[in-house]
């Protein structure tokens, strides 16, 4: 599975952004030149989920490690798609 994310000037704008793919769930928060991924497993949103389930990555801010970030999101849905979550 593929997660698509807004184009670059979005993150750029320092705008963070969530979403869900089947029971993935996910967030980016752009801050200080980083991208901040989080990844979890549903069906609750993020503050209502045990800190324990979370994932977290940061990339670079910059279109690369926007592309990096997209990756690493796609795997780890592929991961939990797989796990059956």
């Amino acid at each position: 599975m593929k997660i698509e994310l807004p184009n670059f000037h979005y993150f750029y704008s320092k705008n963070p952004y969530s979403g869900s793919l089947g029971g993935f769930r996910f967030r980016l928060e752009p801050g200080d030149g980083r991208l901040k991924a989080i990844a979890w497993p549903g069906p609750n949103c993020m503050d209502a989920t045990d800190p324990a389930l979370l994932r977290t990555e940061e990339f670079a801010l910059t279109e690369e490690g926007l592309r990096e970030a997209e990756e690493w999101l796609s795997s780890q849905c592929e991961e939990w798609t797989y796990k059956g979550v």
